[in-house]
């Protein structure tokens, strides 16, 4: 057998099966992260809405993403079939099928999916069917040149019969798929068809004739006669019909509750069922037995016959399935989820405890006292001699080598009085004046070389926000720096920014003081220089000879002026200063909403890291189709164990914090670019990854003694059942009952005879599987458990077997059941009615088929030897009215459609007419039941008409010769067909034909 597969998932159950498939092989990998399944696998995904695409939390496992890739996907809108419907002559491939168009008047813009008509999905697919075909060449082509470059697939195409997308899609997958890869032995085409569950919430009235439960039925009855060679689907292409002597190998058939009465649910459980199956037959080739069931050897009458006429195909079949394992994955995810939580408060709050682990809650600290550091305060820019550009901010600023305020106006000065006292031109009383005037000059003109004090600060007021935003982003950086190495977590990070800016806050409100008390104390120093100058002036000749009362009172009064121009220029800073503040608070507030953001993520990221942990290992929550076996109390002991170590946390807390960071790109060091990268979806998936690998490496480091994962299966079951042969047995039991085919069967049905086919096997052909791993040191326990398989297989089950598993932490039980017709489904009968009921109305029953309205389709339900007998004598009869002319095709008088007519006369010679069942379509009439008074009268007309005038040979030949004619039209129409149901039906009557009109008796005479 081949070991490439196709996956084709049509519709929501098609989807979900293909996610849930995708997931069971991204986790079953062994330590390289190898698949444990030798299987290559693609897929093709074809629904009528991206719903499911959008779902991206469900198509993750652990932070691996499963989603599939664009050219694996093909979505088609139901709205967009307008342009067929207004000219059909111009698409061939759907011309002769989608007449009536009235019945798709329904469609408009806002039409969802395919609105459950069967119909409608069919004509999505059929203008879509280029790309679709394309979809699956190129899927095939991508199988067939990987890993063993084999021209062999195995297609498995899978499908929700009760909708419009799955259900109306399915037959022409199928044809197309088999027009592509004809050979059937090397390309074998295997579906899986959910059922419509009773009492289900999608079906608008289970009382009524909805079309979810009658969509059901029809989809059967197409693929039914396909499989019996019935029907032969138009080419959707080109309009030809499409040939293959076995479209598909094998149809599995699933429902909601197995033959055991079992119940899964319908959105979640059944798709991982299925997919489930469909990976354990790709794992666990050893169970030879599989193909053989699949490929029906144990029977070559594939069909059933009514009268000779195939009628139903024996392909139909189902499966169960039930694993008891050692949740590895799910202990995993429970152990990486815990960690991860630990992860998320350590970038939070960094607050580890002892006998706790990290708290979800902050240490607690005087972060405003920590602000008002010098050495803080000069670190972060935020000085007052950085913020009054006492010092430069900007690097070139800071590297201009400006001299500080206080430093720049005394040395400036001295170095005035020098040049003033030294120069003979200036008269000793000008000494002041000169000085301030010099002064004066140096701060309106030179001043940093900038024109002066003012024109500096106007000219620096123009890079005020790159100032601000320079100031933040170092802010920034040292904050992200502490916070990437783990010094500091978001929630201190987010209290120190609203330290530094209550800090700023109070400092700008300062600033404004101080500008005021500057104002005050130049006024104080005018008054002081004005004094100085009269002591100046008034030192007399005596003084100026014999004292140096000047040159002192000089120095005074360069300290004054000095203090004056000092002071006016750090009224300019602070006035500068309390314009930048208000920027670098709005810049702050900028980072501190990053870092919020943040935090918000991780805070929702922790929440849902919790659910999900809350969500694994939930013995509330066993899934139906396995039985999970672990010691919860050993998982919380290494997840304890892990959770207190605090070298090994703070150690594995930083890998993650930097998987994180990683989000952003490479040498990130900003909140900002972190926020814009980061999501709750790569976040989650981030913290998972990492957090995954770490509970692995720990699980090794910690868990030598007592391992919760790689836990051999046997020797879990051998701990807790081999001192109890009771419980034991009571297992298996257990295990084989919740492994039922997933149908429930008609018990009548199964075992009942339908009469022409003697020849065939009665009943269902079964077979079970118990993959059971080796385990050296339980050699004995498990050939014990092995027999016990053995011994408590199911009655009636022709082919048991107990085979080495793949898996050593699972028991998996499969059980299939072939070679059954669609009868033998127990809901069947169930879906039927609701079928019966809409197809009396004639545009739903055109909306519920891919061709016609059904009735030229086989029956599901095989007739009884009465219903038998009857057909054989009623349709000889019928058709021979209609050669004799008694059977007439005419137009009702009061509706003016038109029905088939037989004349007779009463007993009176009173000619009479009545219409026949099956209205103005001869094919119906022709399967139809017609009541008993009728059908009498039409044997009686026909009886009467041959004993008249049809005794003579010759006349008895004529009528012979135009039933021959009748047989050849009909092959003609079937494209010569000698297979079509209509002609195999009509050879089928001879025998009967002649012996009403006498030529057997003559012959034999």
């Amino acid at each position: 057998m081949s070991n490439n597969h196709l996956i084709v998932g049509l519709g929501g159950t098609g989807g979900k099966v293909i996610r849930s498939m995708r997931k069971i092989a991204r986790t079953h990998t062994d330590a390289t992260g190898q698949s444990l399944s030798e299987a290559n696998f693609e897929y093709v995904y074809l629904d009528t809405s991206e719903g499911l695409l959008h779902e991206t939390d469900k198509w993750t496992v652990l932070g691996q993403d499963c989603s599939l890739a664009r050219a694996q996907v093909g979505i088609y809108a139901a709205s967009a079939v307008q342009p067929i419907l207004k000219d059909p002559d111009s698409y061939p491939g759907m011309r002769d099928w989608i007449e009536p168009r009235r019945v798709f008047d329904f469609i408009d813009a806002g039409t969802a999916g395919a609105a459950q008509k069967r119909k409608l999905g069919r004509l999505v697919f059929a203008q879509n069917a280029r790309q679709i075909s394309q979809l699956f060449e190129d899927r095939l082509q991508a199988l067939e040149s990987s890993g063993t470059k084999t021209a062999q697939a195995t297609i498995h195409v899978i499908c929700g019969l009760a909708g419009g997308t799955g259900s109306g899609f399915i037959a022409d997958t199928i044809a197309q798929l088999r027009r592509l890869r004809p050979s059937d032995a090397n390309y074998r085409i295997l579906v899986y068809a959910l059922l419509p569950d009773e009492g289900s919430t999608w079906a608008k009235s289970v009382a009524g004739f909805g079309t979810y439960y009658a969509n059901g039925y029809a989809a059967l009855t197409e693929l039914n006669a396909m499989a019996a060679r019935r029907y032969r689907p138009v080419n959707v292409l080109d309009g030809s019909r499409l040939e293959a002597s076995k479209f598909f190998n094998g149809c599995y058939l699933v429902n909601n509750i197995n033959e055991n009465r079992v119940r899964f649910g319908v959105q979640e459980d059944v798709p991982h069922i299925i997919a489930e199956f469909l990976y354990q037959k790709t794992l666990n080739k050893r169970w030879e037995a599989l193909a053989r069931i699949e490929n029906g050897e144990n029977d070559t009458n594939f069909i059933e016959k009514d009268d000779g006429v195939a009628a139903r195909a024996k392909l139909f079949m189902s499966f169960g399935i039930k694993r008891v394992v050692v949740p590895e994955q799910e202990i995993k995810e429970y152990l990486a989820y815990g960690f991860a939580e630990q992860a998320t408060r350590q970038l939070m709050f960094n607050n580890f405890r002892q006998g706790e682990g990290f708290a979800d809650e902050p240490l607690y600290k005087d972060w405003g006292a920590e602000v008002r550091k010098p050495a803080v305060l000069e670190g972060l820019q935020i000085s007052d001699s950085h913020l009054t550009l006492d010092r430069g901010i900007l690097d070139d600023d800071a590297k201009a080598g400006w001299k500080l305020i206080d430093e720049y106006w005394p040395q400036v000065a001295t170095m005035l009085e020098e040049q003033i006292k030294s120069d003979k031109t200036i008269k000793e009383s000008e000494w002041i004046r000169a000085l301030r005037i010099r002064l004066s000059d140096v701060y309106d003109d030179t001043f940093r070389r900038l024109g002066g004090v003012r024109k500096f600060y106007e000219v620096k007021s123009q890079a005020r926000l790159e100032m601000a935003r320079h100031v933040v982003r170092r802010i920034e950086k040292d904050f992200f720096g502490r916070w990437s190495t783990g010094e500091l977590s978001l929630l201190q990070l987010r209290q120190f920014v609203d330290a530094v800016l209550d800090n700023l806050t109070q400092r700008k409100k300062q600033y404004e003081e101080k500008a005021q008390t500057v104002v005050i104390a130049m006024q104080k120093l005018e008054e002081d220089l004005q004094r100085l100058v009269q002591d100046f002036n008034g030192v007399g000749t005596l003084g100026r000879m014999f004292t140096d009362k000047r040159d002192t009172r000089f120095a005074e009064a360069r300290e004054k002026l000095q203090m004056l121009f000092s002071k006016n220029t750090w009224r300019e800073g602070y006035m500068f200063g309390q314009r930048l503040i208000i920027l670098i608070l709005d810049e702050l507030t900028v980072l501190r909403g990053k870092i919020d953001q943040i935090q918000v993520q991780l805070t929702e990221a922790t929440e849902a890291i919790h659910n999900e942990q809350n969500n694994r290992l939930r013995t509330d929550r066993e899934e139906v189709c396995q039985t999970r076996i672990f010691d919860m109390e050993a998982v919380r002991d290494l997840l304890r164990r892990m959770t207190l170590d605090e070298r090994g946390q703070v150690e594995r807390t930083q890998r993650v914090r930097k998987a994180i960071v990683a989000l952003a790109g490479s040498e990130v060091n900003s909140f900002e670019k972190l926020a814009a990268r980061v999501n709750m979806s790569n976040l989650i998936t981030t913290l998972a990854q990492q957090a995954a690998e770490i509970t692995d490496a720990a699980h090794t480091e910690l868990a030598q003694n007592s391992p919760v994962m790689h836990v051999n299966i046997v020797e879990r079951l051998s701990r807790q059942y081999a001192a109890n042969s009771q419980a034991l047995s009571s297992f298996v039991a257990d295990l084989y009952r919740e492994a039922g085919n997933m149908v429930p069967f008609n018990k009548a049905e199964v075992e009942r005879r339908v009469p022409g086919n003697e020849a065939a096997s009665a009943g269902l052909q079964q077979a079970i599987c118990v993959m059971l791993p080796e385990c050296e040191q339980q050699r004995e326990f498990r050939q014990n458990l092995s027999d016990l398989f053995g011994r408590q297989k199911d009655a009636g089950t022709s082919d048991a077997a107990v085979v080495e598993g793949t898996l050593t932490n699972e028991v998996v039980v499969i059980k299939v059941s072939s070679l059954m017709p669609a009868r033998f489904v127990d809901t069947l009968a169930f879906l039927k009615t609701h079928y019966d009921g809409l197809c009396k109305i004639p545009d739903e029953a055109v909306l519920l088929h891919g061709e016609g309205d059904g009735s030229r389709l086989p029956p599901l339900f095989a007739p009884t030897g009465l219903e038998l007998q009857s057909r054989r004598q009623r349709k000889p009869y019928l058709l021979l009215a209609r050669l004799l002319n008694f059977v007439k095709v005419r137009e009702n008088p009061i509706t003016g459609l038109k029905e088939w007519i037989i004349q007779s006369k009463d007993q009176d010679g009173f000619m009479r007419i009545n219409a026949l069942s099956g209205g103005g379509d001869w094919a119906k009439v022709w399967d139809a039941e017609q009541t008993e008074v009728l059908q009498k009268e039409v044997d009686s007309a026909v009886k009467a008409e041959l004993a008249a005038n049809y005794a003579h040979r010759e006349r008895k030949d004529a009528l012979y010769r135009q039933f021959v004619a009748v047989a050849n039209e009909r092959l003609e129409q079937s494209g010569h067909n000698a297979d079509d149901a209509q002609y195999t039906e009509l050879r089928a009557l001879i025998p009967a034909i002649k012996d009403l009109i006498g030529m057997r008796e003559e012959a034999t005479a």
